[in-house]
């Protein structure tokens, strides 16, 4: 996982000599939440959310995409932190540090099969060439990147310059400062894929690590329905269940459908969504609000996090 930005940019720097508060967002789903999100972080001065407050997305590396399983998420995320802090990344992080830099420079386009031959090359150079298995911790990054490049060039259309390896080492370790900063998850309480079992992990895991847990039981969707005023005369068995209504959608993205004609996942106006979200905070208190209740129950707290960024 990284953070969503450019290589070639940093993090701007405040006029004030204020330290700005970084929530990093990692988001169950890939497109919709990151829709919103970004909606919020374009209307913070309008909704009252804190100006010394960053937000920023983190967004699946090469060999995450498709995960979608919470207990997956935070794990690997607890992984990208440990080996930020202590620099010994494994050589799976570093193949999907070199997969995120190729897609940023536009040697590869993701999910082309271009850029899955490129990643089972480097699967092979670094199991077959240097006689690594990927959970292996690399010794030094420095020295291994260019044997890497050195093999891939011969092996792929790629010509990579050897200057270009700092670039990639600077610009792929998360800016988090832990104790300052904080992590958050934005979930769905999904019964088929995320069980009962998995939950109680991922809360504890959450609680024991200081990470900010933002489920929505039965999924995001829910969340913005409570945008909507008529969002309290739902019927909370159905949502409870989400049955399918038809061969692509479920309840709750059917009624959503209904207030925001033509919604998709990957395509909807969340900046009018966001200005209606002083009325999904005040939706959100007729349904259930608490992380253990929301493991059975219909409802969201993603209210607490909007709360605690206005402070």
């Amino acid at each position: 996982m990284r953070e969503k930005r450019n290589f070639a940019e940093r993090t701007k720097a405040l006029n004030s000599d204020e330290a700005r508060k970084k929530y990093f967002l990692v988001y169950e789903g890939k497109d919709t939440e990151l829709l919103y999100f970004d909606a919020v972080n374009e209307l913070k001065n309008e909704i009252g959310i804190n100006p010394l407050i960053e937000l920023i997305p983190i967004v699946r590396s090469y060999s995450e995409e498709g995960w979608s399983n919470p207990k997956k998420i935070v794990d690997r995320m607890i992984q990208n932190i440990n080996e930020s802090q202590s620099g010994a990344i494994s050589y799976e992080t570093m193949l999907n540090f070199i997969m995120d830099y190729f897609e940023n420079e536009g040697y590869v386009k993701n999910n082309s099969t271009f850029s899955k031959n490129v990643w089972k090359t480097l699967v092979w150079i670094c199991e077959q060439k240097l006689g690594a298995k990927l959970r292996e911790v690399v010794s030094e990054p420095k020295v291994i990147l260019p044997q890497i490049f050195r093999y891939l060039s011969e092996e792929a259309d790629l010509d990579i310059l050897v200057m270009e390896i700092e670039k990639i080492i600077n610009y792929s370790s998360l800016t988090y400062a832990e104790g300052f900063d904080k992590i958050c998850f934005v979930v769905d309480r999904d019964k088929e894929s995320f069980t009962e079992q998995q939950y109680d992990y991922v809360v504890e895991r959450c609680q024991e690590k200081e990470f900010g847990l933002y489920i929505t039981n039965p999924c995001f969707e829910f969340w913005l329905l409570l945008h909507f005023a008529d969002a309290i005369e739902l019927d909370k068995e159905r949502l409870r269940e989400n049955p399918s209504v038809s061969a692509k959608r479920r309840y709750a993205e059917d009624e959503l459908r209904r207030r925001i004609p033509g919604y998709r996942k990957s395509k909807y106006d969340a900046l009018s969504l966001v200005r209606e979200i002083d009325t999904a905070l005040l939706n959100q208190k007729y349904f259930c609000q608490d992380i253990s209740g929301l493991k059975t129950k219909v409802g969201s707290n993603i209210g607490e996090l909007i709360n605690e960024m206005r402070l």
